[in-house]
C-alpha cells in the first residue's frame, strides 16, 4: 500500500513537472512570435512606435557644437553593395539604410539615418541611426530579425558595427550601451538606438567608435 502511495505521489510530481516543462517551452516558442501577434490585433502599435522614434532624442545645442576627428576613408571594394547597408554580426542584422526626412517611408523597409547629423563620409557630425525594433505586422519573423533593432539589447560592449556606404565599409565598436529617454554621450562617431517597448519613452543606446587609425584629410 505504501509502496502504491509512493509511485501515485511520485506521478504526480514528475507529471506536475512534466506541465510545466511544456508551459515553459511553449512560452518559449511563442516570445519571437509576440511582435507579429500584438501587431496583427492591434495595428496601432506601429504609429505609436513610429512616434517614439522621431521625438526628440538629443539636445540640439551640445551634439551640434561637437567638434569631431576625421578618419581616412576606407578602400572602395567593389563586392560590397552599391546601396547603403548597417549590418551588426553579433544579432544576424544586415539593414538597408537611407538618410532623410521621410522617416515613415524609410522605416518600413530597414534603417533611418537621421538627416540633421553626419554620415560616414562627412562625419564631422555624430552619425545617429534609428530602426524599428518591432515593426509591421506584415513583416516575417526572418525579415525582423535582419532588418529591424529587435535584438539590439543582446549587443554589448566590444561588439561591432559596420556601415556599408559608397562601396566602403566603415567599422565602429560599441563602448557603451544604456537604457534612457535621451542621448547622454555626445562623444560618440556612432548612436544607435530603438524602442524598448511598444509604448514607451525609454529608448535602448548603442554608442561606438570609429575603428581605424586616424588621419586628419
Amino acid at each position: 500500500m505504501r509502496k502504491k502511495t509512493f509511485f501515485y505521489k511520485l506521478g504526480n510530481i514528475y507529471g506536475t513537472l512534466g506541465f510545466i516543462a511544456l508551459l515553459i517551452g511553449f512560452i518559449l516558442i511563442l516570445i519571437p512570435s509576440f511582435p507579429y501577434i500584438w501587431y496583427s490585433v492591434n495595428p496601432s502599435a506601429t504609429e505609436k512606435e513610429l512616434e517614439r522614434i522621431y521625438e526628440e532624442i538629443y539636445s540640439e545645442h551640445e551634439i551640434m557644437e561637437e567638434s569631431r576627428e576625421i578618419f581616412s576613408l576606407p578602400k572602395i571594394d567593389t563586392n560590397l553593395p552599391k546601396n547603403p547597408f548597417i549590418k551588426i554580426e553579433k544579432i544576424g542584422v544586415m539593414s538597408p539604410l537611407e538618410k532623410g526626412d521621410d522617416y515613415i517611408s524609410i522605416l518600413t523597409k530597414g534603417s533611418w539615418m537621421v538627416p540633421e547629423f553626419g554620415d560616414p563620409i562627412n562625419s564631422e557630425k555624430t552619425i545617429i541611426i534609428a530602426a524599428h525594433r518591432f515593426g509591421y505586422s506584415y513583416w516575417s519573423r526572418e525579415e525582423r530579425s535582419v532588418v529591424s533593432f529587435y535584438n539590439l539589447p543582446k549587443t554589448g560592449i566590444g561588439d561591432t558595427v559596420s556601415i556599408i556606404w559608397d562601396q566602403r565599409e566603415f567599422v565602429y565598436e560599441i563602448y557603451k550601451a544604456e537604457e534612457s529617454t535621451y542621448i547622454t554621450d555626445y562623444d560618440a562617431d556612432l548612436i544607435l538606438y530603438t524602442c524598448k517597448y511598444f509604448n514607451s519613452p525609454v529608448r535602448i543606446f548603442r554608442y561606438a567608435k570609429t575603428v581605424q587609425n586616424s588621419s586628419v584629410l
